[in-house]
C-alpha cells in the first residue's frame, strides 16, 4: 500500500495501568476495556508481529510512541529487547528493499517516577526522546498528580529529570494545563527556564464529569465538567500570556511545541502535529495487539482490529479507518470563513465532540481559545515567521496571517 507519508505509532504496551493515580488522566477509564486484574503486558510476540506489518507499510521511516498508563512498568528488559526486534526488522528489510537506508526513532512519554540510571543510559544509548510530565512547581504539579495513596511525586520527577540530564539522554517537558496552574503562564515559563528546560509543550486538559467518551451527547453549556478542567476563556488567556512570556525570553532559547508548530506551518505549511492537520488518524497499538484511529478513541466502536488478525495494511483501507479520517476535514461553516482555519482546521476531534457530541461540522470546544489567542499574537506571529523564513533562506511564507485585528473577537 503506497503512503504519502510516514505512520506514527502510538504504542501502549502495559495499556492504561499505572503507578500513579494522577486525576485528570482520561486514560485510567480503559480499565473497562482492558482490566488491570488481567495484567495487560505486551509480549514480544505482539510487538515482532506488528513491527514486521510496519515495516512494510511505513517504509523508510519507523516511527514509535510509547506511552501508557506508564509503559516503563514494563521493565527495562522488556524495551532492549523491543530495540533489537527494530533493528533485526529494519534490517531485514533493507535487505528485501537492496540496501535502503531506514530510519528509526522511539519517543517515550514517562511520569519519571520508575526511572533509575540504567534507564537514563538506556535511553541515551538508543536515542529515545523522553517526554516527562512536570505541570510546574510542588504546589501545582502534586495537586492533580500523585499515587495511590494520594501523595504528590515532584521530588521524584526531579530526580528523574536530573538523571536524564546527567547520562545526556534527550528529553522535553510535557505540563498539563488545569486548574491548578492555568492562571500562572508566566510564572510556569519562569520556573522551567531556571530549571535550565529548553523545550516544552502544553496540553489543556478537559474532561466531562463521568470520563471521556467519543460518543457524549449533549452542548458545552449542558455538560458539567471535572473540576480540573479548563475553559476555553482561560485557556486563550493562557496562550496569550505564555506567548507573552515566550517572546521576552527568545523564541529560539526556549522551544515550545505549540508555537514551533504554528511557525512551521506559516513558513513552511507543514503541520507539525495532527491537530493542525487538515486530516488526522494514526495508529494506536494496544498491548494485545488490538488497533485504534487515535489515542482519543480507543474505543469498541472504533477498532479497526488485531494485528494477529488483521493486517495494519488492511485496517489503513477499512471503512472504519476512512470512517474516522473524513470526521475532520468535515468543517463547520464558520471554520470555512475562519482567517485562522490554515492553522487549526478546525482542532482535534476529541474537542469538537466534547463541546458538542459530535465531529462533523462542529466547533472545537476551545474554539473561542483560538480566535482570542490569534486575535492578540498574529502580528509577532508573522513578523517571527519571517525571522524565520529569512534564516532558512526561503522564498516565500506558505501561509500569510491576515492583516488587522477585526477577527480577535471570542
Amino acid at each position: 500500500m503506497a503512503r504519502n507519508r510516514p505512520l506514527t505509532v502510538l504504542i501502549k504496551p502495559a495499556s492504561s495501568r499505572c503507578n500513579l493515580n494522577c486525576t485528570y488522566c482520561f486514560y485510567l477509564e480503559k480499565q473497562s476495556l482492558y482490566p488491570w486484574r488481567t495484567n495487560p503486558a505486551m509480549t514480544l510476540d505482539t510487538f515482532r508481529t506488528f513491527m514486521d506489518q510496519y515495516a512494510r507499510v511505513s517504509s523508510p521511516y519507523l516511527t514509535f510512541a510509547w506511552q501508557g498508563g506508564e509503559p516503563t512498568m514494563m521493565g527495562l528488559r522488556w524495551f532492549q529487547e523491543v530495540v533489537q526486534a527494530q533493528i533485526r526488522a529494519a534490517r531485514a528489510h533493507a535487505v528485501l528493499e537492496r540496501g535502503r537506508t531506514w530510519e528509526l526513532a522511539n519517543a517515550l512519554q514517562t511520569n519519571g517516577t520508575l526511572l533509575d540510571e540504567e534507564w537514563a543510559r538506556f535511553f541515551r544509548e538508543y536515542n529515545f526522546l523522553i517526554g516527562l510530565s512536570l505541570d510546574g512547581p510542588p504546589e501545582w504539579h502534586d495537586h492533580y498528580r500523585v499515587d495511590r495513596k494520594g501523595e504528590g511525586q515532584h521530588a521524584r520527577v526531579m530526580r528523574a529529570l536530573e538523571l536524564l540530564r546527567r547520562f545526556g539522554a534527550e528529553f522535553n517537558v510535557l505540563c498539563v494545563v488545569s486548574a491548578a496552574n492555568v492562571h500562572r503562564p508566566r510564572e510556569l515559563l519562569r520556573y522551567y527556564t531556571k530549571l535550565g528546560i529548553e523545550h516544552l509543550q502544553f496540553i489543556p486538559c478537559v474532561e466531562p464529569q463521568g470520563g471521556h467518551h467519543s460518543g457524549a451527547v449533549g452542548s458545552s453549556d449542558a455538560i458539567e465538567f471535572a473540576d480540573y478542567s479548563i475553559t476555553a476563556e482561560q485557556y486563550g488567556d493562557f496562550l496569550n500570556g505564555l506567548f507573552d512570556a515566550w517572546m521576552d525570553v527568545g523564541f529560539r532559547k526556549v522551544r515550545i511545541r505549540y508555537f514551533d508548530s504554528l511557525l512551521q506551518m506559516i513558513v513552511a505549511g507543514q503541520p507539525a502535529v495532527c491537530h493542525m492537520a487538515p486530516a488526522c488518524g494514526y495508529i494506536v497499538l494496544e498491548h494485545n495487539g488490538d488497533c485504534y484511529p487515535c489515542d482519543f478513541f480507543v474505543e469498541t466502536e472504533w477498532k479497526l482490529g488485531n494485528v494477529h488478525e488483521t493486517t495494519i495494511e488492511a485496517m489503513l483501507a477499512s471503512d472504519r479507518f476512512q470512517q474516522f479520517t473524513a470526521m475532520k476535514p468535515h468543517l463547520h461553516p464558520d471554520c470555512q470563513v475562519c482567517p485562522w482555519r490554515v492553522l487549526c482546521h478546525g482542532e482535534c476531534p476529541r474537542y469538537r465532540i466534547i463541546g458538542t457530541g459530535a465531529a462533523e461540522a462542529q466547533l472545537s470546544y476551545f474554539c473561542a481559545s483560538y480566535k482570542r489567542f490569534f486575535g492578540h499574537t498574529h502580528k509577532r506571529l508573522a513578523r517571527t515567521a519571517e525571522t524565520v523564513r529569512r534564516d532558512l533562506d526561503m522564498p516565500s511564507l506558505a501561509y500569510p496571517l491576515p492583516a488587522g485585528g477585526r477577527h480577535s473577537s471570542s
